[in-house]
């Protein structure tokens, strides 16, 4: 890094500071730096907890990801958006069920309507011995060199950035430091980069109101305003953050761990008038295929003492949420069809209406999911 650059980063992190002070947020803000030191350490590891207790997301500033590696990989992003769809689609894979390369579109979990949006899928790049172990698919790559390598390196920073974000929300649920590391060290953490174009249809979102199967979502600054949450109040807000911040929002998997202690909180992107694009770049991230999710007991004690979740691993979780999407592989619709998790998420109140239909048209529905798509 040359001079120049260093004085940028150091005129951030003093403008960081000042901001998480003096800014009107709409979320919770932390500072790393705080994470780091004996006098403030515990107030940190409080408000990340009363953050996804109460909201579901924070705001994190001075997480040490360089400006210039989030700056590369938006120009590179936005280089690839603007090729031709016939160029965008030659790396465009329906058979990873839309979870590596180009994904023209989605719908949000129980919505019919489409978003308006496109964006493209990596993961960690793996070793031949983890490609046999893990069975992740390769990532794809577009012909441009450029795009792989600015795209890897802010994924590569964002990915060592977890490893103390995730003590500290072990810490702040009074578990192990790395219960949460030791899952995504190998998992299956998904980088998304999306293009929300200008003047959306009318009645159409960016991003339509959802949650995220994830553990957690981790998401640099976006190029433009759009995000919001829905509070407790059922009120939309605009998710405003210090200038540089990175957001966190805690995901479906998260609020499965905790027995609902974690919020997975409800938001969704919005194009505001004025005719303006938007680009985000999002890392989530999930443990391992096979790992399980199933409700602390510490957690369940402090939610109530009763269980509200499902015990259920990462890939029971993940293929009732794809399914609900639309983008589950008939193999992965029969898995979720015979495994029984449909029935233990019918019987908890927490079975996707559109995964139950999808999989009865698909004519995998057994008599439970039949009776309970006749009961709604």
């Amino acid at each position: 890094m040359d001079w120049k650059n260093w004085i940028c980063m150091g005129t951030l992190c003093l403008t960081a500071r000042i901001f998480a002070a003096d800014f009107d947020a709409t979320i919770p803000v932390v500072d790393m730096n705080d994470y780091y030191s004996e006098e403030r350490h515990e107030q940190f590891i409080q408000t990340v907890y009363d953050a996804l207790r109460e909201v579901g997301f924070f705001a994190v500033v001075n997480t040490g990801i360089p400006t210039e590696v989030i700056a590369e990989s938006y120009a590179v992003s936005q280089s690839f958006f603007s090729k031709s769809l016939e160029e965008k689609m030659a790396v465009c894979h329906p058979e990873l069920h839309f979870q590596r390369g180009y994904v023209p579109g989605e719908s949000a979990r129980g919505q019919n309507q489409g978003d308006a949006k496109e964006f493209y899928h990596i993961c960690r790049e793996l070793t031949e011995e983890q490609k046999e172990r893990l069975h992740y698919p390769d990532n794809v790559w577009p012909e441009d060199s450029h795009f792989k390598e600015a795209m890897l390196a802010l994924y590569n920073s964002m990915t060592e950035y977890m490893i103390p974000l995730e003590r500290a929300m072990a810490e702040a649920l009074g578990q192990r430091l790395d219960l949460l590391s030791e899952m995504t060290a190998e998992g299956e953490v998904l980088f998304r980069a999306s293009h929300y174009p200008a003047s959306p249809p009318k009645d159409t979102f960016w991003a339509a109101e959802h949650t995220d199967i994830d553990l957690y979502t981790l998401l640099p600054p976006a190029t433009a305003a759009g995000l919001q949450l829905l509070n407790k109040e059922g009120e939309w807000i605009d998710v405003r953050v210090p200038e540089g911040a990175f957001v966190v929002n805690g995901g479906d998997m998260l609020e499965n761990l905790t027995n609902g202690e974690f919020r997975s909180c409800v938001h969704r992107v919005v194009a505001k008038e004025g005719g303006y694009e938007r680009y985000s770049m999002v890392l989530f991230v999930h443990p391992r295929t096979p790992d399980r999710l199933d409700p602390l007991p510490d957690c369940i004690a402090r939610t109530g003492g009763v269980q509200r979740y499902p015990n259920a691993t990462r890939y029971q979780l993940l293929s009732e949420r794809l399914v609900d999407l639309g983008l589950a592989s008939p193999e992965m619709m029969k898995d979720l069809a015979e495994s029984g998790f449909m029935e233990t998420l019918i019987d908890l109140g927490r079975a996707s209406p559109k995964a139950l239909r999808k999989l009865a048209d698909a004519g995998l529905a057994t008599p439970a999911m039949l009776a309970e798509l006749e009961r709604l």
